[in-house]
């Protein structure tokens, strides 16, 4: 029997909306700039509206306990975006989305002045929110890919794989003929490029009435085979056929997240919603991780649409009074205006219930999640972006330390005595070395006026609680 508890929290992974043209190279996914259009805010503004309805509506089922309706509570909110390979689009459509689902409100967005003037906010009473942006050089969460040399290299070996070529052998006619029919213009033509030729056949046909009448003399099976094309490219390269394969490892360090924030829900916080946007690829490799192919999910192997929404609901188990359970649902593209929005939902891990104990959930996760900077550098052998460097260099200092403990003479206590001396030089070493980037500061939280979603360094963790006075280090590892 499903789980009827009211929802106390709940962790949205939205991609973003309609943009323009996009270009990123098929073998780092380094990615060129590109901006939102107004098709593509409307879309994240209804995202935002329907989710208003089925969240903070309290004759919904699924109302979230104790979420504000119609007043945005800042607090409530964790909103996160991805800041860098689109450029702007994933914060924009981050913005529109929270436009919808708290939209301007002139009763709440006022005050008086001294001298008797009432000011409301523009747009009649606009609700801002705080939406905290991530750069791939600062957190390694949302674009963990980058930088990557392992995944780089899985890549390339996907590219040369029999399954690969057999699909290049297969496709290389379809292929050659979007040239000919003069719908990709001098690209490369070649797999290896499919989703770059799906994104620039997918947005002229959005935006280009010339080129979608071309499009459609050339036959209604072109976009939607070339988009099987981008599937295949993409699916193999954002995942892996084991939970912890180095493919898999958009989801591999998006997914701590997920779980920090499913803590602070259940340690009663006054966190509600977690959310996240996004680009397409953590989808994929966290559709991958948690098996909702077997659930019989369609998508899982698939680009989601633009707009697309994920959501994992927390609610007390109806079984275990201390225990809660996570449940899966997922929303493919934004509201149509025909069919109204709702998220389907789906078991985890092989389950026959949509509802999943949390601890069963993180044990699932618990081998494959890479939980932090350290683990991800380890993971993708980078000694030098992403705080990596520093990484290296304790690595190096342990590595020297470990040598000289096997080969000297001191006793165990006077060994004892020289590592602790080692360990606190390389501590300070390190800590300077942090404090110098700016990776590291001390001193009085309220007199430095800290952000309450401090980034951190693969840190899944966003501090949501009230700041203390008291003197604190504050590091990204």
């Amino acid at each position: 029997m499903a789980n009827t508890n009211p929802v106390i929290g709940v962790v949205l992974l939205a991609r973003h909306g309609d943009r323009a043209g996009f270009y990123q190279n098929p073998n780092t996914y380094a990615a060129s700039n590109t901006s939102i259009t107004p098709l593509g805010e409307q879309q994240l503004y209804q995202v935002g509206n329907m989710l208003r309805t089925i969240y903070a509506d309290p004759s919904s089922d699924r109302a979230i306990q104790g979420l504000s309706n119609s007043t945005l509570n800042a607090a409530q909110i964790n909103s996160t975006a991805d800041g860098g390979g689109e450029g702007g689009v994933i914060f924009d459509s981050a913005v529109a989305l929270w436009q919808g689902f708290y939209p301007p409100n002139a009763t709440v967005s006022s005050e008086t002045l001294a001298n008797g003037t009432n000011v409301t906010s523009p747009l009649n009473g606009y609700q801002t929110l705080q939406i905290n942006t991530v750069l791939p050089a600062d957190d390694v969460d949302f674009e963990s890919w980058v930088n990557c040399e392992t995944w780089a290299n899985r890549t390339n070996e996907f590219y040369n794989s029999t399954v690969f070529l057999a699909k290049t052998a297969e496709s290389g006619p379809f292929l050659k003929s979007l040239q000919t029919a003069g719908l990709v213009g001098g690209r490369n033509v070649s797999l290896v490029n499919a989703y770059n030729l799906y994104d620039f056949i997918n947005v002229q046909r959005i935006h280009n009435a010339t080129y979608s009448a071309l499009l459609d003399t050339n036959g209604p099976y072109t976009l939607n085979a070339m988009r099987a094309l981008a599937d295949f490219h993409e699916y193999g390269s954002f995942t892996d056929s084991s939970e912890s394969g180095i493919g898999n490892i958009a989801g591999r360090t998006f997914l701590p997240r997920v779980l920090a924030s499913f803590d602070q829900f259940a340690n009663g916080t006054e966190v509600k919603i977690a959310h996240y946007q996004m680009s397409y690829k953590p989808f994929l490799s966290v559709f991958n991780m948690t098996d909702l192919s077997a659930a019989g999910f369609a998508g899982a192997t698939a680009i989601v649409d633009y707009g697309s929404v994920a959501t994992f609901e927390l609610r007390k188990s109806m079984t275990n009074s201390t225990g809660f359970d996570v449940r899966f649902g997922f929303r493919n593209g934004s509201f149509g205006g025909t069919i109204p929005f709702d998220f389907t939902y789906y078991p985890l891990f092989g389950s026959s219930s949509v509802d999943i104990p949390l601890a069963s959930f993180e044990t699932q996760l618990a081998s494959s999640i890479i939980p932090n900077t350290t683990a991800w550098c380890h993971a993708c052998s980078n000694t030098l972006n992403s705080g990596c460097a520093t990484v290296a260099l304790a690595d190096k200092y342990e590595e020297l330390f470990q040598q000289s403990s096997s080969e000297s003479h001191f006793s165990p206590v006077g060994a004892g005595f020289i590592g602790f001396a080692v360990t606190a030089v390389l501590g300070a070493l390190i800590l300077l070395l942090l404090a110098r980037l700016g990776w590291v500061s001390f001193g009085s939280r309220q007199q430095r006026n800290r952000d309450l979603y401090p980034l951190r360094l693969g840190g899944p963790a966003k501090n949501v609680a009230g700041e203390d006075a008291g003197s604190v280090a504050s590091s990204h590892f």
